[in-house]
């Protein structure tokens, strides 16, 4: 009896360090997913800052073909 119950002791501390084990791996895959998160919020303004370069580009090449079109009408009055 005393022996079974030594056993049920030691698969108890065994079964409390098991848990602990978890406890901690489950902090570690917390932490691991706030980080993934942090990095699509990075990843997520990143794209945001890529997509209003692009709009100034657009709106700076939309400037350039206004201003070609200003200089082709300039040409046709000088050479008229």
């Amino acid at each position: 009896m005393n022996e079974s119950l030594i056993l049920v002791s030691e698969s108890l501390i065994l079964a409390d360090e098991s848990l602990i084990l978890v406890n901690e791996s489950l902090i570690l895959v917390n932490e691991s997913l706030i980080l993934v998160s942090e990095s699509l919020i990075l990843v997520s303004e990143s794209l945001i800052l890529v997509s209003e370069s692009f709009i100034l580009v657009s709106e700076s090449l939309i400037l350039v073909s206004e201003s070609l079109i200003l200089v082709s009408e300039s040409l046709i009055l000088v050479d008229e």
